[in-house]
């Protein structure tokens, strides 16, 4: 750690305070928090932003096919070395918080900033990058961009993913002027990076409950999720005795409480239905027609994997006994994520060489960094998130754990720039 100790210079607070404040200004309602769906105007707006200010510190910015966006520090040694990659996203879900990915993409910003305003030459090449796509909420499926970096994910896959709307993927792109039909370029190989580091939020609540204002993160639990549609009949709800009824919302209702039981009764899984869709939507009709949005989460594949078999036989049983069709498309089945050991060490070592504990633990949301990690060395720093809140305009976390954050990430960049990954 010594060489990180006498080469990495001190990040700027006042720099990276402000590139907060002009993220959250572009897509901000006052009673809405953060709108930045991605591909939207605003998530448009934001990537120009990203792209002005990545022309102003001097990077070479692309663009590819999905809208991911790079930005490399051509001033290296040994420009041919694979580049350290960190970055994070700037899409936002409805009503999203101004620190989700936003804080990441603007501690990537703050590394490269710090080098050149230190004169500081890195062996390798340091690339900052805005993954598009990376929230679930407008094609139900999240980390897209980084999925089809990763190649985890064929185009053919997703573009036929539709949003709320009804536009399709492919819709979406074409109307924005991204390349649907070469998205096959958009995939990187196994050691085209040195390694992959990302800060991001908690998103939870156990770095405050510790007392901790640094977390480190060894997995990621990776999410299966369900859309789940009852029919039954749609009847008055005068006319129609209770015998006599195949009520879906009734139906939908006995789901919700059997995956709120199933993940209660599982150590180390989370179960959340997130959206519901009632047709015909009166109240003096009874429901024929429910669609569910249900959400499974662990960091462990066969522990999550019982509780989605268990779930499916609990469908099967309330149609069966309410006289309901039923059809459970899953919309995405990852597996989860161990990051890279030798990173989690780099970063602990960083933290403790500027005197800061850090806690190891698993990220119970999904990040880039899960699909980064099956090309290339992975690893993130988590920052305490107010009470767990985010997705939320009460989204908060303290800048000055940004800041410290932020830190962190540049002297782990910049020891993987000069010395590679360490071996443990």
């Amino acid at each position: 750690m010594s060489a990180v100790r006498e080469l990495a210079p001190s990040v700027d607070r006042q720099r990276i305070l402000s590139g907060l404040r002009t993220f959250a200004r572009i897509g901000y309602s006052p009673d809405g928090g953060i709108n930045r769906l991605a591909f939207s105007r605003a998530d448009r707006q934001a990537r120009q932003v990203l792209l002005h200010r990545m022309r102003s510190l001097g990077l070479e910015p692309r663009v590819d096919a999905f809208g991911n966006v790079f930005g490399r520090l051509p001033v290296a040694w040994e420009p041919a070395l694979p580049p350290v990659l960190v970055g994070s996203h700037l899409d936002t879900v409805p009503g999203g918080g101004r620190f989700d990915g936003a804080a990441g993409v603007v501690a990537a910003l703050e590394v490269v900033a710090a080098l050149r305003q230190h004169g500081v030459v890195p062996r390798r090449p340091v690339e900052v990058v805005s993954f598009a796509c990376e929230e679930s909420s407008r094609f139900g499926r999240g980390t897209l961009g980084s999925a089809l970096v990763a190649g985890t994910v064929e185009p053919e896959e997703i573009l036929g993913l539709r949003d709320a709307r009804g536009l399709t993927v492919r819709q979406v792109l074409e109307l924005v002027g991204l390349a649907p039909d070469r998205l096959a370029t958009v995939r990187r190989q196994p050691g085209d990076y040195t390694a992959y580091l990302e800060l991001h939020i908690e998103q939870g609540r156990v770095l405050e409950e510790m007392g901790a204002r640094l977390g480190i993160v060894e997995a990621i639990a990776a999410p299966t999720r369900f859309r789940l549609e009852l029919v039954g009949r749609a009847d008055h709800s005068g006319a129609t005795p209770m015998p006599l009824r195949r009520d879906a919302l009734a139906g939908a209702a006995e789901v919700i409480l059997a995956v709120e039981r199933l993940a209660r009764e599982t150590p180390g899984v989370v179960g959340t239905v997130g959206t519901i869709r009632i047709e015909p939507g009166a109240i003096n009709v009874v429901p024929g027609r429910a669609e569910l949005g249900i959400d499974v989460r662990s960091s462990d594949r066969e522990t999550k994997a019982t509780v989605v078999e268990a779930l499916g036989r609990e469908v099967e049983e309330i149609a069966r006994r309410r006289g309901l069709e039923r059809s459970l498309q899953t919309l995405t089945d990852e597996d989860p994520v161990a990051l890279h050991p030798a990173l989690a060490g780099l970063l602990e070592r960083c933290a403790q060489a500027r005197g800061l504990p850090a806690l190891r633990m698993v990220s119970g949301a999904g990040h880039d960094a899960m699909q980064m990690a099956r090309i290339c060395p992975s690893g993130m720093v988590l920052v305490p998130s107010r009470e767990g809140i985010s997705h939320s305009r009460q989204e908060w976390t303290p800048p000055d754990d940004i800041v410290l954050g932020t830190q962190i990430l540049l002297d782990a960049v910049l020891h993987l720039a000069e010395h590679g990954l360490p071996e443990r």
